[in-house]
This record gives C-alpha cells, sequence and structure tokens, in this order.
C-alpha cells in the first residue's frame, strides 16, 4: 500500500516538473560560447523508480573581452590604422621621450643659404629633374668640370643645371662668376626625391655691394695715362740728350741769353725740334714758349716772308734756368719741313728775368738754307 502511493507521487511530480526542466535546458543550449559546458552527473533513480533528468547545467558567467595580443615583433611607430595587431591603441597620459621615435630626417628641396666664398656647395640632382640657383647678382661666367654629364644655362641671376646621363655615379663640379662673387659647386645624381629644386643665396648682412666697375675703369685709364705721360716724358729726355737726327742749326743771343735751334729728333711716332738755351746773364731765366714757323719769300721781293699757318707749331714751357745753367727743349711737330731757295725756318723763343718784362729772341735760317 505504501509503495504504490509512493510511486504514483513521484510518477506524478515528474509529470508535472518535466516541461520546466525542459524549457530551462534550451535556454543555455542557445547561448553556447567557445567555452566547454561542464559535464553533468546523472544522480541514480532510487531501486523500482523511474531515473531522474539531469540538472540543468548552469549559465556561464559574463566575462570581460579579450584583447589580441600584440605581436611584439612589430614596433609601435610603424603601426598603421586598421592593421589588426594594433586596433586597440592606449593614450598615454605623459608624452614619450623624444628617443623612443626614430629618428626620420627630411631633406626639403628648396634651400636659402649665405654666400662663403671659401665654401664648396653641393648640388643634388636627378634624373629628368631641373635645380634652379638663384644668385643675388647676374651671372657672368659659368665653367662646368664635364659638360657630357650635366647642363648648365644662364638666365640672368639663375642658372639651371640639369643631368644628360643616366650614370647614377656620375659627378663633376661647376664654379660661377658674377661682378663681385664667385662661387663652387659639386655636382652628383641622387635618388629621386633626394634632389634640390632651388638654392638661394643671398649675401651676408654686412656685406655692401658696390659697383667697381667705373671706379676700376677710371683707375686704370688713370694708370694707363701717367705711365703714357713717363714713357713720353723718358723719350723725350733721351731724344733731347742724344742729340738731333736731321741737324738744322740756326743761332741767336739777346739779353744775355744764347739759344741755338739744333735741328730735328724723331722717335718711332713722333718728330720734335729740338733746341738748347744758355743763361749767361746774372738772374735766373724762365721759358715760357718756344714757336717754330715755316716762311717763303717772294720772287721779286726777298725781305718779304709769307708764313704758312699750316707748318706754325709751338709749345708752352715754364722751365726756369738758373744764371749760368743750361736747358734743352723740345717742340713737336707735324713733320721736318722742307727748306729751299725760298723757304726758310724761324724760331721763336719767349720768356722773361725773374720780376722782369716779356722777351722774345726771334732768329731764322734764312732763304735758301742755313
Amino acid at each position: 500500500m505504501k509503495k504504490g502511493f509512493l510511486a504514483g507521487f513521484v510518477l506524478s511530480l515528474t509529470i508535472v516538473l518535466l516541461p520546466v526542466f525542459l524549457y530551462m535546458d534550451a535556454r543555455p543550449s542557445s547561448r553556447q560560447t567557445e567555452t566547454a559546458a561542464p559535464q553533468v552527473v546523472a544522480i541514480p533513480a532510487a531501486p523500482g523508480l523511474d531515473p531522474l533528468p539531469p540538472a540543468p547545467a548552469p549559465l556561464p558567467a559574463p566575462t570581460a573581452p579579450v584583447a589580441p595580443r600584440k605581436d611584439p615583433a612589430l614596433p609601435p611607430e610603424t603601426a598603421s590604422e586598421g592593421d589588426p595587431r594594433t586596433d586597440n591603441i592606449v593614450m598615454l597620459k605623459k608624452p614619450l621621450p623624444l628617443h623612443a621615435f626614430p629618428e626620420h630626417r627630411h631633406r626639403r628641396g628648396i634651400q636659402t643659404r649665405t654666400y662663403d666664398p671659401d665654401r664648396i656647395y653641393t648640388l643634388r640632382t636627378a634624373v629628368s629633374h631641373v635645380s634652379l640657383i638663384d644668385l643675388p647678382e647676374e651671372a657672368k661666367e659659368v665653367y662646368m668640370g664635364d659638360s657630357k654629364l650635366f647642363l648648365a644655362e644662364v638666365f640672368g641671376s639663375r642658372v639651371k643645371v640639369k643631368p644628360i646621363t643616366y650614370d647614377p655615379e656620375a659627378r663633376t663640379n661647376m664654379i660661377i662668376y658674377t661682378l663681385h662673387k664667385r662661387l663652387t659647386f659639386r655636382i652628383l645624381m641622387a635618388p629621386a626625391g633626394r634632389e634640390d629644386d632651388l638654392i638661394t643665396f643671398r649675401s651676408p648682412r654686412a656685406e655692401t655691394v658696390v659697383n667697381l666697375n667705373p671706379i676700376r675703369t677710371d683707375l686704370k685709364k688713370t694708370i694707363e695715362e701717367k705711365a703714357d705721360r713717363e714713357i713720353e716724358s723718358n723719350r723725350e729726355k733721351s731724344l733731347s740728350e742724344a742729340g738731333p737726327t736731321v741737324p738744322f742749326p740756326i743761332h741767336g743771343e739777346e739779353s744775355g741769353i744764347v739759344f741755338t735751334f739744333l735741328g730735328f729728333s724723331q722717335s718711332s711716332h713722333h718728330t720734335f725740334g729740338l733746341l738748347e738755351a744758355i743763361d749767361r746773364g746774372t738772374h735766373p731765366f724762365r721759358v715760357t714758349r718756344i714757336r717754330i714757323r715755316l716762311f717763303r719769300t717772294a720772287l721779286l721781293w726777298e725781305g718779304e716772308k709769307k708764313y704758312d699757318s699750316q707748318s706754325d707749331w709751338e709749345r708752352g714751357f715754364q722751365e726756369e734756368m738758373p744764371a749760368g745753367g743750361r736747358a734743352r727743349f723740345l717742340i713737336p711737330v707735324e713733320s721736318i719741313p722742307r727748306v729751299g731757295s725760298h723757304e726758310g725756318i724761324q724760331v721763336d723763343l719767349s720768356g722773361h728775368y725773374r720780376g722782369g718784362p716779356e722777351i722774345v729772341l726771334s732768329r731764322d735760317s734764312g732763304a735758301g738754307g742755313h
């Protein structure tokens, strides 16, 4: 009696609780994860009774998502956005020191340099690329070491340089002369992206650019004129001391002054009349002017002279002869005059004693010669 009641009670309880157990078992099975399900141990039923269904497995506890491990071989500074290894970025409150990042040098293609005459500048150029050099003044001369490797063209104050070879090891030198400066370059080939686009040179602030061309021209002219005067003076001194190459003596004496026209002297380009004067007075005598004139006499009147204005040569002097002194003078003439039966030469010497009136001494060869 008791065993039948107990079996009926257990059967009724099983029928009632079975739907509940089935519903609870469906929930964890629909939310399975990668983790393995815990093992369920069945409880054996009592003797004479049907075995009980296994207890439902407990639900897994929620866990925080695990970040994927970062590849240690990949340096942090080379990580890029979108890389699955670097999706999780940790923001630091303190910035990293500079040495934590690798050094990265980027050379700009546009540069500004200060002119230094003692420096050799490097110009990097590449195939199918033009490099410009901007100078502070106009370029006058450009010398290229090897014109078969690089080409240089001048456009005022700009110099264009480009390679005309494909040899990556090609290199040469270049020298640029401006009005006041000299720039020296070492030109070489560079990989693409490392070439120089524009190099601009500026003068130092303390440098004052002065156009010395007119000054140099005037100085050169002055030096040349001075040298010419010295040469001419030495030539005349030599001619006066050597004596006439074409003798033509004319003598005269007046007021204590004795002068003698000795003749004519010739150099490579000039002809001179040579005159010697002697001061036999007691005071210094200053010679101020000497003139040589060519005249003709008339056929009927021998005493009448007709002077040729085209053959009238004179020269001024400020030569003072001391008492008892002697001096020689050269008078430039165009040519040695021809003297004939009705042609002659007249020589005039002007001067004065110190503080006295002007004295003019005149002598001629006479018609028909001397």
